[in-house]
């Protein structure tokens, strides 16, 4: 090999491994960070998630909790169909009457058009 060749093979290498060495870094970065949530994850998320989860279904296995979710939708069906019966109803009604009744009087001037296009 000649010492041009050489140098230039040389050269390449050098380069190429400062890059390696980049790439090496960004790796090594992104692995003990993922690393570093992974941990995290393990040892502080989900222990927190399985207590509120166990006090959560300890809470829902109360019977007394069954009895006070009844009552509050009880109250709450009670207050929602008085508002439906004494707001929402009456409105619908209106809205019906006001649909029909055009629908009725637009009747016979629909007959009369489809009487008039038969005459043509």
């Amino acid at each position: 090999m000649r010492p041009v060749t050489l140098t230039i093979l040389v050269t390449l290498l050098l380069a190429s491994s400062v890059q390696a060495d980049w790439w090496d870094g960004f790796t090594d970065t992104v692995s003990g960070g993922l690393n570093n949530a992974a941990g995290w994850f393990k040892e502080t998320a989900s222990p927190a998630i399985r207590d509120k989860f166990n006090e959560y279904k300890e809470k829902l296995q109360d019977p007394e909790t069954h009895k006070n979710i009844r009552e509050w939708l009880s109250e709450k069906y009670d207050a929602a169909s008085e508002f439906t019966k004494e707001e929402i109803v009456p409105e619908l009604k209106k809205v019906y009457e006001a649909a029909t009744a055009d629908v009725t009087t637009n009747e016979p001037e629909k007959k009369e058009k489809e009487e008039e296009k038969r005459e043509e």
